[in-house]
């Protein structure tokens, strides 16, 4: 769920910019570097955040900033709307990949850690898959318009906010006993 709308982005965000902005190829292209800055940098940012407030609020702080960047690509046309929109996916996308193995290790301990990551990475392959497949078959239907993809990855990010609030409520009751 954490991967699907950063791998559908990054998949697309060229095709995306062109189709939906109006933006020249290559300013398209100058916005997937943008996007994979974004994504280095959130990798480090959310980390930091995470270590501070704890890994489950940092995550549900993220799916709801997928969740608002993913309305603001369907709200706000032009260049201002898609920067907002590939920064804030980006920064999230970099985000999930940089708590997500910190979450296994509290949970299950460094002992089998390489394991343990490998089974709960398996969802980014899944995304891998769906994602950038769900973007293109959204846009081909609806003229160039990814507008149903990015609602499809809204849904999915708000399913992620409910599981990131579940996930607190069953850490927090774990610590308790």
């Amino acid at each position: 769920v954490g991967a699907f709308s950063g791998l559908m982005i990054a998949s697309q965000a060229s095709p995306i910019g062109q189709t939906m902005f109006g933006l020249a190829p290559a300013t398209a292209a100058l916005y997937v570097s943008l996007y994979s800055i974004s994504n280095s940098s959130g990798r480090l940012i959310w980390g930091t955040v995470s270590d501070k407030i704890g890994r489950s609020k940092t995550l549900m702080i993220i799916f709801s900033v997928v969740a608002f960047s993913l309305f603001i690509l369907t709200i706000i046309p032009g260049q201002f709307g898609f920067s907002l929109g590939i920064i804030g996916l980006g920064i999230c996308f970099g985000g999930v990949m940089g708590v997500f193995p910190s979450i296994v290790m509290e949970n299950y301990g460094p002992a089998n850690q390489g394991v343990n990551y490998g089974i709960v990475f398996t969802g980014y392959s899944l995304a891998a898959f769906f994602a950038p497949r769900v973007a293109v078959q959204m846009a081909a239907a609806n003229n160039g318009n990814y507008s149903q993809a990015f609602y499809v990855a809204i849904a999915l990010s708000l399913v992620g906010l409910v599981l990131s609030v579940l996930y607190s409520k069953i850490s927090k009751k774990g610590v308790q006993k």
